[in-house]
């Protein structure tokens, strides 16, 4: 009521599944092809401009992560 609102932090969208119906209507994800994410990113990007997009690329960097903080932990403690 008083004071600054805080903004929300800018959302992140997943790009890399999408969700399709099965033949018995129940839901399942399934990959996303890379003309779709692009499609996708774009269209998020129009709606949030300073929203987080994940596509593959990012997960990818993510699960390789863990190697670099193993070597900076060994460098930590070799030294």
């Amino acid at each position: 009521m008083f004071g600054k609102k805080k903004k929300a932090p800018a959302p992140a969208f997943d790009v890399t599944q999408k969700l399709k119906k099965t033949w018995y209507g129940g839901k399942k994800r399934i990959p996303t092809t890379k003309a779709e994410q692009r499609k996708m990113n774009e269209a998020i990007l129009k709606v949030y401009p300073e929203a987080i997009v994940i596509d593959d690329n990012a997960k990818r960097q993510r699960e390789l992560d863990w190697i670099d903080r193993i070597k900076e932990y060994d460098a930590l403690f070799n030294d």
